[in-house]
């Protein structure tokens, strides 16, 4: 930290100074500035839409995954014989995750 940076210690540091005929007046030393966005208003809709659709591709993959682990502790070639079963799970619980619905807007 710099000298008169506080960072995210404080908002705003106030100096108060007396005058010469004993008035006191208050005098702002540091002031935190606001930060600003980084996406553009009219992208955040989409940005939103597509995190929602990488959240779900996420749940879905670690759905498929754990289920893929089970079946391969269960028996030989286990992740092989239960593929499809295993993946449907996996699509499935992606899309109820996704909500599709609000995705399309109905």
């Amino acid at each position: 930290m710099a000298a008169g940076d506080f960072g995210k210690l404080a908002v705003r540091v106030t100096h108060l100074r007396t005058d010469s005929s004993g008035v006191v007046a208050p005098s702002t030393v540091y002031r935190r500035r606001r930060k600003t966005k980084k996406g553009s208003r009219a992208f955040r809709p989409i940005e939103k839409d597509v995190r929602r659709m990488a959240d779900a591709i996420a749940g879905g993959s670690d759905t498929y995954l754990s289920r893929h682990k089970r079946s391969n502790r269960k028996r030989k070639d286990g992740w092989l014989r239960d593929f499809n079963l295993n993946a449907g799970r996996g699509e499935r619980k992606g899309v109820k995750r996704l909500k599709l619905r609000r995705l399309i807007g109905l």
